[in-house]
């Protein structure tokens, strides 16, 4: 029986619709051109598939099942980590279209499409320090360096045939299971769970976002 992903989510529909109307607001550019372009990216909609992850673990973990304003936060943070690395995906692919909308790099060019992606990343992690958790600070800072690691080693193996399964989904944690699978820990280190558990809840982070990079490189 195939499961939708709107059923999934739907325990977090409303929390998904806060995180919407919030991203617009924390980006605060002084630079209107940067306003611009992080306006375009957070109105391009999008399944929000990380930040959903985030709050279902954040749900499952809390007592009342409420995510708290630091649990919303990580989820905000984590879907603007994830902007981030597609503005500079799609310079990097110089693609022209992301979701049937036009790229920041189409609209803006290469130059301010970098620099956007790089202040989206400094603005995440301006929040991320305010969370005032060292460990949660540790775990999303991981994830910043292996996306640049990921595409690395992507740009490195290209049409590479001979390439193993092994180095296919090291590339893969890179450049996909690493956000969710640290963003998952993060929540479950927020709510106080036990090592066990956050342990359990970074694997399942971590598998999730495996599959889905597989899936996505076959389509």
């Amino acid at each position: 029986m195939m499961v939708s992903a709107a059923s999934v989510f739907a325990p977090v529909d409303s929390d998904l619709r806060l995180l919407a109307e919030n991203l617009k607001s924390l980006i605060g550019a002084r630079h209107p051109i940067l306003g611009a372009a992080a306006e375009h990216l957070f109105g391009a909609g999008g399944k929000r598939v990380r930040p959903a992850i985030v709050l279902l673990v954040s749900r499952a973990t809390l007592l009342d099942g409420e995510p708290t304003s630091r649990h919303r936060r990580l989820a905000e943070i984590t879907e603007m980590i994830h902007t981030a690395s597609l503005v500079h995906d799609d310079v990097v692919d110089e693609a022209a279209l992301r979701r049937k909308v036009p790229t920041v790099n189409t609209l803006f060019g290469n130059r301010i499409a970098v620099l956007a992606g790089d202040f989206l990343f400094a603005q995440s992690s301006w929040y991320l320090a305010n969370l005032d958790n060292l460990a949660v600070v540790k775990l999303l800072s991981e994830v910043i360096r292996d996306f640049a690691e990921g595409e690395i080693i992507q740009g490195m193996t290209q049409f590479d045939a001979n390439l193993s399964i092994e180095s296919y989904l090291e590339k893969s944690y890179y450049k996909t299971a690493s956000l969710i699978a640290n963003s998952c820990k993060a929540a479950a280190i927020l709510s106080d769970m036990e090592d066990e558990v956050v342990e359990y809840l970074y694997q399942y982070g971590r598998h999730w976002g495996l599959a889905f990079q597989i899936v996505d490189d076959i389509f």
